[in-house]
């Protein structure tokens, strides 16, 4: 399809922002006035805007983010053919039964404000709580803290006083408000110049779109070889092309105790219904890097990443009069609810934590992730899960 350039300034805010945290404290110390350092992007700066023009995939000059190659890190790019992978994508498991009372690793006091520290929003560096450090690297007009999308109870924050949105597009966008379903297109329907600054048919390292060649929960030899979830390369490959690539990451130390870390997220997108079941497809990819698994650990029954066309793309407002879109650009288009994607890790280990969004093929037509309630859990669960909030 021909990149649909619509009559409206291009975006030119591309940001890397290191989100500064204090040394990490003891998990489950009281902490009383304990600080974590100021973790806020408000300190990014944004460069001048330019118009007209679509994106080009040039390498622009950055300082401070993540080289684009599938090389180094804990998993490592090979052809894209997933010749000798055995069976099908790893299927959900279910989500563990927790039960039992709370230990030290699970004991959290929200911290977070509007507008605020993207990482105390969404549940972390909270003081006299474990410290991670994180950062961002995308336009920073497509992120925010915010306590409601929409007109419904449905999109609240899960924990404190909001929660995260990062948006393929600029967010300031977000209350323009279709007049009918024809005119869905000329709202939030932006992008950042130039289209997402680093090789548009490669991620960031730890990710890459290399399927394992079996199976991590059976063969622990397959963890750091590719992606476990083998949910990635599917949905890529329909394009090979990536835009406007926003993520936030973190890495911590696992707390003594904790066997598995989850986090709440709902998926949203404007690509429906017009580009449902075809290439265009946004995706979003929660990859962890642990002695467990590494890969996506964000995915449906079926396998698949979450994106249009996911399982969990449940609230289709096709007249035009669902409450949860109310207000906002999203009329007309659909979206997950509040899903909870849960993993194990290891007591004591450093994992990596990278939560990405980008448009597939074009960049056109937002979409947007929520983010809420990093946590950890003192039980365990047989293999990463994502499961609606119940």
């Amino acid at each position: 399809m021909p990149l649909v350039l619509l009559p409206r300034a291009a975006l030119a805010h591309a940001v890397y922002v290191p989100l500064i945290v204090a040394s990490p404290l003891a998990c489950g110390a009281a902490g009383s006035g304990s600080a974590t350092g100021d973790t806020a992007v408000t300190g990014a700066t944004h460069p001048g805007s330019s118009s007209g023009g679509g994106p080009t995939t040039s390498d622009p000059t950055t300082s401070g983010g993540p080289t684009q190659s599938d090389s180094g890190g804990g998993s490592s790019d090979g052809g894209s053919s997933d010749g000798g992978v055995t069976g099908g994508p790893l299927l959900d498991l279910g989500m563990p039964d927790f039960g039992g009372g709370a230990c030290a690793a699970e004991q959290h006091v929200p911290c977070d404000e509007l507008g605020g520290d993207p990482l105390r929003a969404i549940g972390l560096n909270c003081p006299g709580e474990l410290a991670v450090a994180g950062s961002f690297d995308g336009d920073a007009s497509g992120l925010e803290v915010i306590d409601r999308w929409g007109a419904a109870d449905t999109f609240t924050p899960r924990e404190g006083q909001g929660f995260l949105v990062i948006s393929t597009g600029d967010l300031g966008e977000r209350h323009d408000v279709p007049v009918d379903a024809g005119d869905v297109a000329f709202h939030c329907n932006s992008w950042f110049m130039p289209g997402d600054g680093m090789d548009t048919t490669k991620f960031p390292p730890p990710i890459t779109k290399k399927p394992v060649q079996g199976d991590c929960l059976v063969d622990p030899a397959q963890v750091g070889t590719g992606d476990c979830s083998r949910s990635i390369q599917p949905q890529f490959d329909q394009s090979g092309f990536k835009y406007d690539y926003q993520e936030l990451r973190f890495t911590a130390t696992v707390p003594a105790g904790a066997e598995s870390l989850s986090f709440d997220v709902a998926f949203l997108t404007k690509e429906y219904p017009i580009w449902k079941d075809r290439p265009y497809n946004d995706m979003f990819i929660g990859w962890i890097e642990s002695e467990k698994w590494t890969g996506n650990i964000s995915f449906d029954a079926q396998g698949q990443a979450l994106s249009l066309n996911a399982a969990f793309l449940e609230l289709h407002d096709d007249a035009g009069a669902l409450p949860e879109f109310a207000g906002t650009c999203m009329r007309y288009s659909a979206g997950t609810r509040w899903l909870t994607t849960t993993a194990d890790v290891v007591p004591g280990e450093t994992i990596e934590l990278v939560l990405a969004i980008f448009d597939l093929d074009d960049v056109n037509w937002d979409s947007f992730v929520f983010l809420d309630n990093v946590r950890w859990s003192c039980s365990d669960t047989p293999g990463p899960s994502t499961e609606p909030v119940g």
